[in-house]
């Protein structure tokens, strides 16, 4: 996964999350590390997810789907640090027929610091996705330039 320009603004998403960054995610050398990127891509695409789509769903244990995370990828882009807060950038990159894959970035101090791509699985769904989160999903596509 390489980073593309247009995914290193905070322009490109439509959603953003604030987390506080805690001591514990500070490796060795003092820098934010790759596990505490994990959480905050984590946390994003969950808050997200249950704003968008899962709030208003029926229960999981009775429904006749389940949602699965299928892919998780993150390129680290410059160091961040324990201290500042981030914000989490996140919006929907595509959407298929029993899927969707997510694009999200964290910002801290207004620079880049990792990109984050993950693909999101209905399974169980014969029709696809439910056409409720469809539309919600469609509200929030990546902001990006037409190429």
């Amino acid at each position: 996964m390489k980073a593309e320009a247009p995914r290193l603004l905070e322009s490109a998403y439509p959603e953003f999350i604030r987390i506080t960054t805690r001591f514990g995610d500070m490796d060795f050398n003092g820098h934010l590390n790759n596990v505490a990127f994990a959480q905050f891509f984590e946390d994003a695409r969950v808050s997200f997810n249950r704003k968008l789509i899962f709030d208003n769903d029926i229960h999981p244990s009775a429904r006749d789907y389940r949602v699965l995370v299928a892919s998780v990828e993150i390129a680290y882009v410059r160091e961040g640090y324990y201290g500042p807060d981030v914000t989490v950038g996140i919006g929907v990159k595509r959407i298929g027929r029993s899927s969707f894959e997510l694009g999200a970035a964290v910002f801290q101090d207004g620079h880049c610091l990792a990109v984050h791509d993950s693909t999101i699985v209905y399974k169980g769904v014969a029709e696809g996705m439910p056409a409720r989160a469809r539309t919600a999903l469609e509200s929030k596509m990546l902001i990006l330039p037409v190429a």
